[in-house]
């Protein structure tokens, strides 16, 4: 195997890691509020806590990539994963839940953009939306995880102690990195490959490019995206769609866990299928664009028809888990407007969408379900259909805002 794909494989099971961690909460979350006494402001919260940290650090995640190497920022970051993931499994408490999701945030915040960088340096600038979705896909396997073996788990052994294990195969990977990872491929004048700049920037010069990226002319057409789509997959998978079930369908954790893993394993797959159709119709805007309208119709059936059945309910969370794969071509659009030396300021800053925009659609959310449920009460259909709805009118506005954008084709895009 070449350096370049033992990468990938390495990238991707630290990935795995990173998914695992933003989802568990949805089939522990009705666990931990009996347990901790929390109520559904305090399970967004502490659910959105992750993404918020997760959004904030990617600046500085970016500066890191691009001046220091993105292997340097993958070891630091999984060990600060570990010690999050321990402090969770350990925690008493929303404080302190809380406080060990926004250490888990920050210990996953390069685990995504980092592996991109590299592959925009080890293979072909063509292949990048192909490579990205390997890594998404794989790295959904996190997502099957939070599903029914977490619930199997959870249900044998406690939550506490699925923790203590992922903590010990943060650690474990985070050995694996060190030796698989490199920066750079030894043939400077390889095709298609980005280069780490050999003088090391000033910190004037950081700055200058992150400005630089920010102020790309379409970086905020495609930041709207970044904000909303994604937001909407994880904010029902990993925070409401659990609940949902247990409180509108009475199923039980190891019965939400076997309806959630048509989602999680649908979104996995789906990442191998979205990948390689902007190099088959050589176009991203025009493959996005339909997708997006695909999920906003699901979000609004959810939100719009009061009595849907399980089955009914399970299809539609199934297809948006099939939907959810156009984020990697919405990443490969982002990723073609910004020059190499700044591709991981670019890309972290873009990614700040991603991760904002589920921290705020997370926090918002339980707000929202905590004014539509009568204190003392579980919340009741109406009060998901209240979230969906919310959910749908973001995401109309951000595909409206989208429409401004140029497209970017693949086979004329530079490296």
């Amino acid at each position: 195997m070449s350096v370049g794909y033992r990468i990938l494989a390495c990238t991707c099971l630290t990935y795995v890691i990173s998914q695992f961690y933003r989802s568990a909460n949805a089939v522990i979350g009705p666990d931990l509020m009996r347990e901790l006494h929390l109520s559904p402001e305090d399970l967004g919260i502490l659910t959105g806590a992750f993404f918020i940290t997760f959004s904030v650090s990617q600046i500085p995640v970016g500066i890191a990539i691009d001046r220091w190497g993105p292997r340097r920022t993958i070891l630091v970051t999984l060990a600060i994963a570990f010690l999050g993931a321990l402090w969770f499994a350990n925690g008493d408490g929303l404080a302190e839940l809380t406080a060990a999701r926004i250490v888990l945030g920050f210990g996953c915040a390069a685990l995504l953009i980092a592996p991109m960088v590299l592959f925009s340096r080890w293979f072909a600038p063509e292949k990048f939306a192909t490579i990205s979705g390997i890594l998404i896909a794989v790295g959904s396997l996190g997502v099957i995880a939070s599903t029914i073996p977490l619930a199997w788990f959870s249900a044998q052994y406690g939550w506490r102690n699925a923790f203590y294990v992922t903590a010990g195969i943060t650690l474990v990977m985070g050995v694996a990195s060190f030796f698989v990872l490199q920066d750079t491929p030894p043939n400077a004048s390889t095709a298609g490959t980005d280069r780490a700049s050999a003088k090391p920037e000033t910190l004037a010069e950081t700055m200058r490019g992150v400005a630089e990226a920010i102020g790309n002319p379409n970086f905020k057409y495609l930041f709207v995206m970044f904000f909303n789509v994604y937001a909407t997959f994880i904010t029902i998978m990993g925070l409401w769609s659990g609940p949902y079930l247990h409180d509108v369908h009475g199923l039980d954790s190891t019965a939400r866990g076997q309806v959630l893993i048509y989602m999680a394993v649908a979104s996995a797959l789906s990442y191998f299928f979205w990948g390689p159709l902007d190099r088959i119709f050589n176009t991203r805007k025009w493959i996005i664009i339909p997708c997006t309208i695909c999920q906003l119709f699901c979000v609004s059936v959810l939100a719009m028809l009061p009595g849907l059945g399980l089955l009914a309910a399970t299809v539609i969370f199934t297809i948006m888990g099939v939907l959810n794969g156009i984020t990697v071509v919405i990443f490969a659009h982002g990723r073609s407007i910004f020059p190499a030396h700044i591709a991981g300021r670019g890309m972290t800053a873009l990614n700040i969408g991603t991760m904002g925009g589920a921290a705020f659609q997370q926090v918002l959310t339980g707000y929202l379900m905590g004014a539509v449920t009568p204190i003392g009460l579980q919340p009741n259909e109406f009060a998901y259909r209240v979230v969906f709805g919310i959910q749908a009118l973001l995401l109309l506005a951000a595909i409206v805002f989208y429409l401004r954008v140029p497209d970017a084709k693949p086979h004329a895009a530079k490296p």
